[in-house]
C-alpha cells in the first residue's frame, strides 16, 4: 500500500510549473492527491443518474349531475309534500339549500305522467334530487360526510326511493373560469342576497377550495349538486338510468380570435 501511495506522489511531483490563475484551455486535467484511491487504481467517472421529473399531483375533477331531460316519455316528479297534511314543508328549496334537512316526517311524490321509474330525477320546482335505493348506495359508501338519504313515497312504485340531500356548501366558483356570472347587487333590492349569483353559465369550480368534498352545493349557486369523479364513474359503473354529468372543472375556454383580412396594399400615385 505504501508503496503505490509513493507511486502517486511521483506522478503529481512531476507536474508542469504553476501558471496563471486558471487552467489552459484545452489542457489536460492535472492530477490530485485526492483523486488518488487508497488501493491505487484509477477511477472511472460515473455518469450522473437520470433525475426523473417531480410528480405533480393529479387534479381533482367534478361534474355537475342532473337529470337526462333527452329521455323520451321521461316522468315528472312532483315537489315533495308531508305525508302529514298537518305538516307543511318551509320551502320548496328545503333540499337543496346545502344543509342537512331537520325532521319533516314522511314525505311522497306525485308522478306525472306515468313512466318508466329512473334511478335519478330532479323533482318539482325546486329540482330536488330523488334516487333509487341502488343510488342511494353509492352515495351512502362513498361520501357519507356529505349527503342525508331521506325515504320517501313515490306513487304507483313499491321499490324504495331516497331524496339526496347534499350538506355541504362549499364557496368554490371560479368566477373568471365561467362563460358568465351575473351577482346580485345592492340595486336588486335584496340586500340578503348581495354578492350571490343571479345567473351562472357555463359553471367553473376551483378544485383547490373545494376541502376534498365528494358532494356539495356550490354557494351563492346552490341549484348545482356538484359530484366527485370518483363518484360519477360509480354511478356509470352502476349502470343508473335518468342522470347526465357535465363536468365543471375543465380549463377555460379559449377566447376565439377574430379572422384579420389581409388589406390589399393600393399602388402609391406618382
Amino acid at each position: 500500500m505504501f508503496r503505490r501511495l509513493t507511486e502517486a506522489l511521483r506522478v503529481l511531483t512531476r507536474r508542469s510549473p504553476i501558471r496563471g490563475p486558471g487552467p489552459t484551455p484545452g489542457a489536460p486535467r492535472q492530477m490530485l492527491l485526492s483523486d488518488v484511491p487508497a488501493d491505487g487504481r484509477p477511477q472511472t467517472k460515473k455518469p450522473a443518474a437520470r433525475r426523473s421529473p417531480p410528480r405533480t399531483s393529479r387534479m381533482a375533477r367534478y361534474f355537475d349531475l342532473h337529470d337526462d331531460f333527452r329521455i323520451p316519455g321521461r316522468p315528472e316528479l312532483s315537489d315533495p309534500v308531508a305525508v302529514d297534511v298537518r305538516r307543511k314543508l318551509d320551502s320548496v328549496w328545503l333540499f337543496t339549500s346545502g344543509a342537512r334537512v331537520r325532521s319533516v316526517g314522511k314525505l311522497r311524490l306525485a308522478v306525472t305522467p306515468p313512466g318508466l321509474p329512473l334511478d335519478f330525477s330532479l323533482a318539482g320546482a325546486g329540482l330536488t334530487p330523488v334516487v333509487s335505493a341502488r343510488v342511494a348506495s353509492v352515495f351512502r359508501e362513498l361520501a357519507p360526510d356529505d349527503v342525508q338519504l331521506l325515504p320517501v313515497e313515490v306513487e304507483d312504485r313499491d321499490e324504495p326511493h331516497f331524496i339526496l340531500v347534499a350538506t355541504r356548501l362549499v364557496r368554490c366558483i371560479d368566477d373568471r373560469a365561467c362563460e358568465e356570472v351575473i351577482h346580485y347587487t345592492a340595486e336588486d333590492g335584496l340586500p340578503e342576497r348581495v354578492g350571490h349569483y343571479r345567473n351562472v353559465r357555463g359553471l367553473r369550480v376551483d378544485p383547490t377550495k373545494t376541502n376534498g368534498a365528494r358532494v356539495f352545493r356550490t354557494w351563492g349557486w346552490p341549484v348545482s349538486l356538484i359530484v366527485s369523479e370518483g363518484i360519477k364513474e360509480a354511478l356509470e359503473h352502476a349502470g343508473i338510468a335518468g342522470a347526465r354529468f357535465a363536468e365543471v372543472t375543465k380549463p377555460p375556454r379559449k377566447p376565439r380570435r377574430k379572422k384579420t383580412t389581409a388589406k390589399k396594399s393600393r399602388p402609391k400615385r406618382r
